[in-house]
């Protein structure tokens, strides 16, 4: 075998090495492109869950607060007496009640943003 026969030889073979590296560099690139998307749909489905988790938590919330308000209502529609003490203690439960949902919001928020 000559010199110029051993160059084409190597010549054919790099071009064969270069045509493999190329489709390996393109299944690396897919392979991290399918990677990404997995974990995008790893964060959706967090999300997802974390808005059920505090739908359910909000959703708590809100009741309590609606019966703090109609126990609050059926105080103040049943009492002529101490109608001052009554209020305060009816305004008191519903910023409570108010204070609860509001932090669930935030922690909801401070769960995503971080």
């Amino acid at each position: 075998m000559s010199t110029e026969d051993r160059i084409k030889t190597l010549q054919a073979q790099i071009e064969v090495l270069q045509a493999k590296q190329a489709e390996l560099n393109k299944q690396l690139v897919q392979a991290e492109v399918e990677r990404w998307q997995g974990r995008i749909d790893d964060i959706e489905l967090q999300i997802h869950l974390g808005a059920m988790e505090t739908n359910d938590r909000l959703r708590e919330l809100l009741d309590q607060l609606r019966r703090r308000w109609m126990d609050a209502k059926a105080q103040i529609e049943g009492t002529t007496s101490a109608a001052g003490e009554t209020a305060d203690q009816v305004r008191a439960s519903l910023q409570t009640a108010y204070k609860d949902i509001r932090q669930a919001l935030l922690d909801t928020k401070n769960k995503i943003t971080s």
